[in-house]
């Protein structure tokens, strides 16, 4: 366990680095005025590879700090290699009567790239589908969230990345979800998969895959896995989708845990805290 020493005060804020690939976890977590602890995972197993299909399976660090927004209802800073990932919630609130629904939450997504004022499309469409599905929206009726993403720094898998730090600021919020869900992104150049690709990895591909699954769990199969979204770059095989998309399902498993470890220790620090 390390301390890193911060020039502010940050209430409520927990970080937690993750090494995808086999877990074995050191440490304790506590908080303090100033102060924000990282929980390190060390990697125990090596990625394993297939002659036919060439793989380089080892996802990039995580780290996630919760909570580091005052002013928002839920919040996450979301680091993923050398891409880094800002997310806020605010909300359900009130909304302007030409947005209100009268049966269902209204869900606004804002996901800006860089310094960039400019709005992507393409990622508010895929990230505002995605958190309909998780969210009970049924439960929230003339109401809306904002979900807010800004790009602090691009190395990569960006989108992968807002999807799950967007999960963790909604779990941060206390909305009522139905699952979690993260983001995957795996890329295709000749005969190789590169999972959680870098820029200049993902710059080389031939295609982009990027995922989102969601994690829920039911009384007749127990826990499932289920793709709510996708976006693609480049031209493929099918073959090459469903290696992809096999590749990514597997991988999303860590990530899972990693959710749940993050939200594990909040909550137990949250705990700690009412009690004293």
């Amino acid at each position: 366990m390390r301390t890193i020493e911060t020039k502010n005060a940050i209430p409520m804020c927990y970080a937690l680095t993750v090494t995808m690939s086999g877990y074995r976890l050191s440490g304790e977590a506590c908080i303090l005025q100033r102060r924000v602890v990282i929980m390190e995972v060390e990697n125990m197993s090596t990625p394993s590879s297939s002659a036919t299909e060439p793989v380089a399976s080892k996802h990039r660090q995580l780290r996630a700090e919760l909570n580091f927004l005052p002013r928002a209802d839920g919040s996450c800073a979301l680091e993923q290699g050398g891409t880094l990932v800002w997310a806020s919630v605010n909300g359900p609130g009130d909304v302007a009567s030409s947005k209100r629904l009268d049966d269902k939450l209204y869900v606004e997504v804002v996901y800006r790239h860089g310094q960039s004022s400019l709005c992507s499309v393409r990622e508010n469409r895929l990230l505002t589908s995605v958190i309909e599905q998780i969210v009970d929206c049924v439960k929230y009726p003339h109401k809306m969230i904002a979900v807010t993403i800004q790009e602090m720094h691009s190395d990569g898998s960006e989108m992968a990345a807002s999807a799950t730090s967007a999960c963790l600021a909604l779990l941060d919020s206390g909305i009522a979800m139905n699952g979690v869900f993260c983001g995957i992104c795996v890329s295709h150049s000749g005969d190789t998969f590169v999972l959680d690709p870098c820029l200049k990895v993902a710059a080389e591909a031939d295609s982009i895959f990027t995922f989102v699954f969601k994690s829920f769990v039911t009384a007749a199969k127990g826990r499932r896995t289920i793709l709510v979204g996708c976006c693609t770059d480049g031209t493929y095989e099918y073959g090459v989708f469903e290696a992809a998309l096999k590749l990514a399902r597997e991988a999303s498993a860590d990530v899972f845990l990693f959710l749940r470890e993050a939200m594990q220790r909040k909550l137990s620090i949250d705990s700690w805290m009412v009690a004293q």
